[in-house]
């Protein structure tokens, strides 16, 4: 007898529909088309943007977003002690300077302006401020900050498409941000990314890096293909994970041993990629690989995050002190990927089974 199948999303049906009438048409093999148009008209009328740049990836996306800024060899872009690793091979692969701070204290994973404070110098001239783990970095205090001091403010919101913050969409507050369509991403091509921008002559900066006789990094019209049914659901997608999300945090908040994004308390509306949140395990003498190996047998998508910089050479980046915040955070994030939240859609485990999984440890370290 043949196994029932997993029920399919209206969502996976749109990009199958989607990419049979790319297909079907011929443009699939342009290097443009009216995909591409259509995805970059969303992302005007839903951000504002200007001017959008599609590439290969946002990991590629972050490093024409800094070309564009022409920083020279002494010049220092900022980021956070914990954030993704090819932000920090950016800076070094432009030829600036990185400077480190840790993560705000007051915060989980992200920069604010009282870590910014103390960490900046003369020599900063940009920083990347990345929205990680469902929780998002505090834009309507970061943005002046910077602009007050000439500092341009790269948004990294590869994690949080479709997030708002205080009313605005995420994406839509530094001089540049960053999307990525990657694999497992919340809007997905397998790969390609975005860079939006409104000032001109960013813009105009982008183009001529990219141009080299063709785009040099382009992201094909078959991937906006299948990108551009799942922006058009996005906003129906994060409404169900965020029931979810908050069906989740109504349960664990009730572990002493575990933080989670403090979303509430920031005018926020989340988009959870994966889902982050800190836990105490020397409070409940536990590890962290023993306990996601089992968790990963019983088909549960969990992880441990970024490594963060804490371990790296102190002659790559300065600091003005140490960064051991920021490998603490490291050694304590859990993640979760955000097909859980859309269960029972998407026929994965459900949120209730990640529930049950933490309750699981919980009584296993009170007995």
């Amino acid at each position: 007898m043949t196994p029932p199948t997993a029920p399919r999303s209206t969502t996976a049906l749109a990009v199958e529909e989607s990419v049979r009438q790319c297909i079907a048409g011929g443009t699939w093999r342009s290097y443009s088309g009216p995909n591409l148009e259509r995805l970059a008209d969303w992302f005007r009328s839903t951000l504002g943007p200007s001017h959008v740049r599609f590439c290969s990836s946002g990991t590629l996306g972050v490093e024409l977003a800094l070309r564009s800024l022409h920083l020279r060899s002494d010049d220092e872009v900022l980021l956070c002690g914990y954030d993704y690793p090819g932000n920090f091979r950016a800076v070094e692969d432009i030829g600036a300077r990185v400077a480190l701070c840790n993560p705000s204290p007051a915060l989980r994973w992200s920069l604010d302006i009282d870590v910014l404070e103390q960490s900046v110098a003369p020599e900063t001239k940009a920083i990347i401020v990345s929205h990680l783990h469902g929780e998002l970095a505090p834009m309507q205090r970061i943005v002046p900050w910077a602009r007050q001091r000439g500092i341009a403010v790269i948004e990294d919101a590869c994690q949080a498409m479709g997030a708002m913050l205080h009313g605005r969409p995420v994406g839509g507050w530094g001089d540049l941000a960053v999307f990525s369509f990657g694999g497992s991403k919340l809007v997905s091509a397998g790969r390609g990314g975005a860079v939006l921008t409104s000032n001109a002559l960013l813009a105009q900066r982008l183009t001529r890096f990219c141009e080299k006789g063709n785009d040099a990094f382009a992201m094909s019209e078959l991937q906006a293909a299948a990108i551009v049914p799942q922006c058009e659901r996005l906003a129906a997608d994060h409404r169900t994970r965020a029931r979810s999300a908050q069906q989740l945090f109504q349960v664990l908040s009730r572990f002493q041993w575990l933080r989670l994004p403090r979303i509430e308390e920031m005018d926020a509306e989340a988009a959870y990629y994966k889902l982050g949140m800190l836990c105490d395990f020397g409070a409940i003498d536990a590890e962290r690989e023993r306990i996601l190996l089992k968790w990963k047998e019983r088909a549960l998508q969990v992880g441990e995050g970024f490594p963060g910089f804490a371990n790296r050479s102190r002659k790559r980046y300065r600091s003005i002190d140490s960064i051991e915040l920021s490998g603490i955070v490291a050694a304590s994030t859990i993640v979760i990927h955000h097909a859980h939240l859309l269960d029972p859609f998407t026929g994965e485990v459900s949120v209730t089974c990640i529930i049950e999984a933490f309750e699981e440890l919980d009584k296993e370290f009170q007995a």
